[in-house]
């Protein structure tokens, strides 16, 4: 069951899964009376603080005066979080660290950073000890809206992306939109982007929010907007992730956007981030669908123009229509045979298919280029 109030998304599947969400501002405020619930599951363990460098370098300090202040035990861990080190190699460091720290199974591990963070931090806590509990503070738009509030954790292995990893619940999570002051607009996008997926196949009214106040995320004029932007957004995620924990049903909405992007991103080398490789994606499946006679052209252009408007960082070069198609076999793989491509019917609704043809990909890929918001890769 799926609980809401004005601060606490509480995730509960069958009364065996049950973590809250927190949206607050200032989590590390030592004024902010939410940041009491932090202290209460904190104290009287060890802590170990994984956080991202650039997340280190801007809000240390204040997060080091919060636990000194607290008097909790604690360890700071610094990452440099990319993909190129969300690899078992540096779960094994962490390991290391948290072993000579003296962490026990009652100890708790704190990520506090992006997706890339969480998912690091996530995987080692689930074989640190044969689990120990961990929190999850996302700081970027993508970790407070997705990766934050999901339990998949992972991490890369022999090229390909998230192949090793687990299901594993936090403690709980702590959404805070104050981090949000301090994103790029590469960053923002890709958050936006990753809403904007809920919005296509959950919610025409969170469509209308973002087309409306998207760009007070830019301007970072984080107010009563963003803030419902991005609990509308986590919201609806955690339903379509409740009824699915595990992923026993590889049927799955809320992969719109992530049929064609894990080919993006890898084939750039991770030059196309995460999210600006979903809103591709989404650009390729709509139009798939639209020419399937899915969705209507004037339902199309609305997600065109809306994709157009938050805008991608660069002009991206585009693989060549046999590269997308042939990375579907991949996709397949992890789907147990199936593709599975999420195809909008109508806001609010999407059907799944096992079939996608080359001339479709090249079809969609044509149309993208065409658009001039891309180049072809070499």
């Amino acid at each position: 069951m799926l609980r809401k109030n004005i601060n606490t998304l509480i995730l509960n599947q069958n009364l065996k899964i049950n973590y809250p969400v927190y949206f607050s501002e200032g989590i590390f405020d030592l004024n902010n009376k939410t940041n009491n619930y932090l202290t209460q599951i904190c104290k009287g363990r060890k802590v170990m603080v994984v956080i991202d460098n650039n997340v280190n370098r801007i809000y240390g300090k204040g997060i080091k005066r919060f636990f000194d202040y607290s008097k909790i035990e604690y360890s700071l861990c610094e990452l440099n979080a990319s993909e190129d080190c969300k690899n078992i190699e540096k779960i094994e460091s962490l390991c290391s660290a948290a072993k000579q720290f003296g962490m026990q199974r009652d100890s708790v591990f704190i990520a506090i950073g992006g997706g890339v963070t969480m998912d690091i931090v996530g995987f080692t806590a689930f074989v640190y000890r044969k689990k120990i509990p961990y929190i999850k503070i996302p700081t970027t738009l993508v970790g407070a809206v997705d990766a934050g509030v999901g339990i998949k954790v992972g991490v890369n292995f022999n090229g390909s992306k998230n192949f090793l990893g687990g299901y594993y619940p936090p403690l709980a999570v702590f959404n805070d939109q104050s981090f949000l002051k301090t994103l790029t607009s590469k960053e923002i996008k890709c958050g936006l982007f990753e809403i904007l997926k809920m919005a296509i196949i959950r919610d025409r009214r969170l469509f209308e929010l973002i087309k409306n106040h998207f760009k007070e995320f830019f301007e970072k004029e984080f107010n009563a907007n963003t803030h419902e932007i991005n609990y509308l957004a986590a919201f609806l995620m955690m339903e379509e992730l409740e009824k699915n924990l595990f992923e026993a049903n590889l049927q799955r909405l809320v992969d719109f956007g992530h049929t064609f992007s894990p080919f993006l991103e890898t084939a750039s080398d991770y030059a196309i981030p995460h999210g600006e490789a979903v809103g591709i994606d989404m650009l390729i499946s709509s139009f798939i669908s639209l020419k399937r006679e899915l969705i209507k052209k004037i339902e199309f252009d609305d997600i065109f123009k809306l994709i157009k408007a938050v805008g991608f960082s660069k002009k991206y070069n585009l693989p060549n229509a046999k590269k997308l198609h042939d990375s579907l076999n991949e996709i397949r793989k992890h789907r147990a045979g199936d593709l599975n491509l999420v195809l909008p019917v109508k806001f609010c609704s999407a059907v799944f298919t096992n079939k996608c043809s080359y001339m479709e990909v090249e079809s969609a890929r044509k149309f993208l280029l065409n658009t001039n918001l891309f180049s072809a890769a070499n």
